[in-house]
This record gives C-alpha cells, structure tokens and sequence, in this order.
C-alpha cells in the first residue's frame, strides 16, 4: 500500500476520530516530520500518532476533554509540540493538566489575536498552504489551498459531539414524569428529585444512555455532590452548561480542581461548596446533608403526597460512616448492594430497606426491596392503609383486584401460571405484600406467603417507572411502562470512546465514517512506522505508557469495606459490656438485700464476668473470631431440621417468618443445649449467639494449649478437647498445626 491509497484526495487528509477529536494531515510523503495536527482528544486516538503530531489546536469552546488530554501527549517531549489558540484559554488548558501530576510549562504556545483576519501568527503549519482561522463566534476553520479542509462549527452541528447530543438530551426529556419526588438509580449514581429538579450523588463515566433511557433533561441538574477522587465524567456536563451560559453547584473536596474548571469554562456559573460537611438545598424541596463527615446522606423530602408531609431518606453508601448512618431515623433506607452484604447484621433492624444492586446478583429477600440502574422511582407517603391499598389495587388488573378484594386466593394462587404482562404480576405480589402484613390470620398468613415464594423468582419489568409506597415501617413497590425514544443512537456515542465500534442503525454514514477514518489513519501510521524504526519503538513505548495510565486513572476506587467489620466487632463489644453493667445493676439490688457475706460472693462473679468478658475481647482480636452470614445460614437450617422444620430456602436469608419461631418455642440446638424462645428472639440471633459461643470455647482451648507448647508442655488431652469442640475444618487444621508441633516436642531428646 502506498500514501496515494489513502489520502486519495484533499478532503482524505482529515481523519474523523470521534466527534470531538480530528486529525489533519499535511505531508506529502512518509518521510515528513511531524506532519500531523490534532484538534481536540480522544481516549480512543492511537497512542502510535503521538510522536508525529507537532500542532495541537485549542478552540475557544474547548473541542475535546481536557481531562482527556493526558492520553493524547507525551510529556517527556513538549517542547516538540506547539499549542496553537488564544493564549488565556492555553493557559488555562495547560494548567488544567497539574491536576494530573503533569507539568506542561514546557509546552509552545502559539498566541492568535488577531481575528478573523487571517495573518503569519496564524499559519499552523510550516507549510503555508495550511492556515487555522479562528472566528469570533469560538468557530475554527483549517484552509487549504484556499478552500475549507476542517469547519468545526459544521462538524459540530452534524457528529454527536458533547454539546449536541447534551441537547438531543434535552430535547427528549419529559418533564412531566418527574413532576413528584423520588430518586433515580444509573450506572455509579443515584440522583435525588422534585418537581422535575435534580441534585445528583456522583455522575457516571457514561450517562448518555441511561439519561436518555430514562428521559432526564441535564439541565436541570442543580447539584452534584462528587464522592470519589475523579470528577472526568463532570466535564461534558459544564461544557453544555457552558455552551447555554447554565448554572450547576458542586460539592467536592478538591476546590483547586473546580477553580480551574471554573476558568476554563467561564461562560457557565458554577457555584462550588466543599463536600466534607455539606447541606445542599434544593429550592424544589429537597435538603441533601451528609452524616457525621462520610459521603452518607440523609436527605429530607418536603411535602411528598399523598399524605403531604415531609420524610427523611437515609442513602448509605460510605462504609466509613455507616454506624452513623444506620443509627440516624428515616422513613427509608438506601443502601449499595456491596455495603449491604457485609453488613446484613448491623442492617438488621432497618425498615423499610431499599438495596442499589447494580450487577443484578443480589439474593431476594423478603421486604426487602432491590433497585436497579436506569430506572426510575418515584417515592409517595401513605397516611393509612386504606388508601394505600386502593392505589395499589388500581395497578393490578381489575379481575385480580376484585380477586383480592372477595379473597378468592383460589384465583390468586394461578397468577404464576397465568400468562400475564411481567407489571401486572410484580404489581400483585406486592399488593400481595400489604394484606401480607396487615393479617393476623396465620393460616392467611401461611397461603399468601406461598403464592409470594412461587413469585418471587420473576425478574423486575424493565422500561418501566417504579412507585415506592411508603407506610408504617414497610414500603411497597409498583410500576408502570414509559415509552421510550429510540430515535437518537445514545448508547452508541457513549462507546465512540472504544478503539472499535459499530454503525448503529440511525446515523450509520457518521460512525461509518469515524470507523473508516481510524482504520485509514492506522494504515497511514503503518506506513511511516515501516521507514522509521526508531519511531515505531518509541510509539510502541507511547502506546504502552498511556495505556497504563488510562488503566489506573479511570478506575474506580472501590469502598474499604474492611470498616464495615470493625463496626461489627465494635457492636459485639458494645453488647458484651451491656451485659455486664446489667449484671453489674442487678448485683447491687441483691447486695442491700442480702447483707455483706452475699456482696462478697456477687462482688466476686462480677469481677468473674469482667474478665470473663476482657479475656473475650481477647480472643476475638487475638484470632479475628468472625461469625459469616452464612455460618448462621447454615447452623439455623440444621436446628430447623433438627426440630422438625424444613430447610430454609437460601433466598429466604435473614426473612422475618412469624409462623416459624414464637416466644415460648423450645428448640434444641445441635449440641443437645435447649433453648426456649423470648420476645425479640430469631432463629438468626440464636444461632449467632450460639456459634460464637462456641467459637470462644474453642478458642480458649487453643490459647491455652500455645501457651503450653510455647513453654514445651506437652497436653495431648487439652489437644484433643480443642478438636473436639472445633467447629468447621478450619478449626481441625488448626488443632492438626498444633499437634505436628507437640509431636516435634515429643520427639526431642529431653521429651523422650
């Protein structure tokens, strides 16, 4: 192959990367140097282009991300590049990059002032057929030969760049839909609204899809509260916001990063509050505020219907605050899947919960609801049942609802073998749910429980709008289908990022034209790689570089959910000492009564059971004592078999079944220890209290048996008393390590 196959005429020396990065061409043979000018980036340019490219234009509107910048240069050679356009917003553009560990005040800056004529400081090439014009409307035009190689303004209005499709964005919103309250789950964040305003917990890296899906306007999005340490995704945003002269308040630790973000986009209003200790206030009626310095928040509703009254949802999603947060009441609790599986025990008094499950692999569990990204749901408070169950009702078809109605659960029992809509049976399992909790009639009870457990495995309706109904300590679920428009390829411009796309079926002449273009620039490279080893090995160094960077720099940090065990530890703790001071109170009533020979004695078991529980404490740090969830799972479906009752299946983990354990029920543990059941007693609280019972007998073997073996006493029988009361194989081969060192012992000379 050679040049002339693919730069067949003038109009081939621009290649179309994406829709905000182009590559013009100005050579005439392979053996030119640096004969490439970039405008605009892309994290889908080659890496093999960077050496060659020497003039790198910064429009006034900014073409590109700057965040994006640092995958399209090689800092170790700025020298050799020339940054061409006005010189403040240059600066400011070089200056964005410290915020990535990169100094470019090595870089040429080539300053252009005089507009729109076109003179020598505006030549971008040293080959003067090639002049860059920049207009006072913030256009760009590349001539060549006199006639217009590169228009941007033209480009733009056609290829999905960020400022169009942040308006096709607009342009299909409805804003009718999210006239009430609620929140929307998407891909990484959550978004808080009211009356069609938006105040956003993090933005995604991609939203395009899922904003269009769900028929979210950006510009109303007030408030962004940035959690994590990159705010990359936020640039597209402002760069609308500043293409319509917007406004947008952002809450985020690292002012000196909204500063330059303020400078170099000037013509939006952004209003920047730290996210440390924040309160965000949405006129509509929405107050965000996080909880004891961590990114949770608990956020207050005004006046949601149909009751009118306010109601404070707590969103958990820091494991570093999360006692805080827990302990902190709300009507509702938002939790992140990956937070609420480590820490379904501290959770467990929490109601109503609500789980943000973005991979979809979460286990169902009874009222407990789960929400998925690019849905919507809308949150209502009921004042009393009755009504709730009306609007519930209306949601079913009219032949189930009269069928709840007359409690015909002959008819109900068929809805899983019916063949009806996906909506219509979600929406009446949970209008199920209400009479659920509602009956005292156990055999009721028992039946609607049934027809719940043969639903419960069908998936969630997508394309749908979701009610949270809010009453008492439950909330109900019910949705309805939106229409959705699929006019706009938004998914496919969200993977222009990739190095390989496809052609949608709407716009295939634009994306086959971007296709092409990346294809023809590779085998352009090819050929000057082919002349030029010295080059092609530092591209190669260049591609492997950024590629690394790419890795590290758009990754997202993932939560220290080691924090979340401290807090359990620290609860097991807190338990253990309550019941020592209570102990402690009971043991001074017993002391006036009985004089001071029985004070002596109570005196005595006090201090037992102080140190009782110290040597506790001990053991729990000293072996890291850890009870799983499903340790439990597992020691309760033993005792439920052993008493008579059947298996538990593993999606009814951690549910609430009143037929199944009442106060006054004698169980008989796995050991033989029976127990009889209390007010406030589960099946779950006793098999925990019992395992760590036995993970502490255990325990107190082994410490004691190291201790003897670390003094060179020998005691098979206290070896054999730790197998015995091991719990699972761990602990065997714990007492197995023990016992190859006293058989060592036994084998020394002075042992023998």
């Amino acid at each position: 192959m050679e040049l002339k196959d693919i730069i067949k005429d003038d109009n081939h020396r621009l290649f179309i990367i994406s829709p905000e990065c182009f590559i013009i061409f100005t050579g005439d043979s392979t053996e030119d140097e640096k004969p490439f000018i970039r405008i605009g980036n892309s994290l889908a340019l080659t890496p093999r282009v960077i050496p060659l490219i020497e003039n790198i234009i910064i429009t006034d509107l900014i073409t590109g991300n700057p965040a994006h910048e640092q995958y399209n240069i090689d800092p170790r050679f700025l020298p050799s590049n020339r940054y061409i356009g006005s010189k403040l917003i240059v600066k400011r553009y070089l200056e964005f990059q410290k915020l990535f560990g990169l100094d470019l005040n090595n870089a040429t800056i080539v300053d252009i002032e005089d507009i729109p004529q076109i003179s020598k400081e505006q030549i971008i090439s040293d080959r003067e057929t090639f002049l860059g014009v920049f207009y006072t409307d913030s256009n760009f035009k590349i001539l060549y030969n006199q006639k217009t190689l590169f228009d941007l303004k033209e480009i733009h209005q056609k290829y999905p760049g960020d400022v169009l499709v942040h308006t096709k964005l607009s342009e299909y919103s409805r804003n009718s839909r999210f006239s009430g309250c609620g929140f929307v789950i998407t891909n990484k964040a959550t978004l808080f609204y009211k009356n069609s305003s938006f105040s956003t917990v993090d933005i995604p890296m991609h939203y395009y899809s899922s904003f269009a899906q769900l028929q979210i306007d950006p510009a109303n999005i007030r408030d962004v509260i940035i959690t994590n340490t990159n705010s990359m995704p936020l640039v597209p945003l402002i760069k609308w916001k500043n293409a319509i002269g917007g406004r947008l308040r952002i809450f985020y630790d690292n002012d000196n990063e909204i500063k330059l973000l303020q400078k170099l986009f000037n013509q939006c209003t952004l209003h920047y509050k730290s996210s440390k200790n924040f309160v965000c206030d949405n006129p509509e009626g929405i107050t965000i505020q996080n909880i004891a310095s961590s990114y949770n928040c608990i956020i207050t509703i005004k006046n949601v219907k149909p009751a009118t009254k306010d109601i404070a949802i707590v969103y958990i999603h820091d494991p570093s605050g999360i006692t805080q947060a827990i302990e902190t009441a709300a009507n509702l609790y938002i939790i992140d899947y990956e937070i609420y599986k480590k820490a379904a025990m501290l959770c467990a008094n929490l109601s109503p919960v609500i789980v943000v499950d973005s991979n979809r692999q979460g286990v169902p569990i009874k009222d407990v609801l789960y929400c998925f990204p690019s849905h919507q749901y809308d949150i209502r408070y009921y004042p009393d049942e009755k009504k709730l169950l009306s609007d519930m009702l209306s949601y079913c078809s009219k032949e189930l609802a009269k069928a709840i109605l007359e409690e015909d659960y002959d008819t109900i029992e068929k809805l899983h073998t019916q063949e009806l809509s996906p909506t219509i049976l979600f929406n009446s399992m949970q209008t199920l749910r209400v009479i659920l909790h509602s009956t005292t009639n156990r055999d009721l009870y028992r039946r609607i429980e049934k027809i719940l457990y043969k639903m419960q495995s069908l998936p969630l309706p997508n394309g749908c709008r979701y009610m949270i109904m809010l009453y008492s300590s439950y909330a109900y679920m019910t949705c309805e289908p939106v229409p959705l428009p699929r006019e706009y390829p938004f998914e496919a411009i969200e993977q222009l990022d990739e190095p390989s796309v496809s052609a949608p079926q709407t716009m295939p002449d634009i994306f086959n034209r971007i296709i092409e273009d990346r294809k023809r620039l590779e085998l352009l490279l090819d050929l000057f790689y082919a002349k030029n080893m010295a080059i092609a090995k530092e591209a190669k160094s260049i591609e492997k570089a950024i590629n690394k960077r790419k890795k590290e720099t758009t990754q997202t940090l993932q939560p220290d959910l080691s924090l979340i065990t401290k807090e359990k530890m620290k609860k097991r703790f807190a338990v253990l000492k309550k019941a020592g001071i209570i102990v402690a109170g009971v043991a001074a009533a017993i002391l006036i009564i009985a004089g001071s020979y029985h004070a002596f004695l109570l005196y005595q078991e006090k201090q037992k059971q102080q140190e009782q529980a110290r040597y506790i404490e001990y053991l729990t740090r000293k072996y890291t004592i850890h009870i799983s969830d499903r340790d439990i799972f597992f020691y309760a479906n033993d005792v439920a078999v052993k008493n008579g009752y059947s298996r538990i299946e593993l999606k009814s983990l951690k549910e609430k079944n009143p037929h199944w354990i009442y106060p006054g029920n004698r169980f008989i543990l796995l050991d033989g220890e029976v127990v009889i059941v209390k007010p406030g007693d589960t099946l779950w609280g006793i098999s925990e209290r019992k395992l760590f019972t036995l993970n502490i007998t255990f325990y107190t073997f082994i410490d004691e048996l190291e201790k003897k073996i670390d003094k060179g006493i020998i005691d098979e029988h206290l070896a054999q008393k730790a197998m015995n009361a091991a719990v699972h194989n761990k602990h065997r081969e714990m007492v197995k390590l023990l016992l190859q060192k006293i058989n060592k012992l036994k084998a020394k000379p002075n042992n023998t």
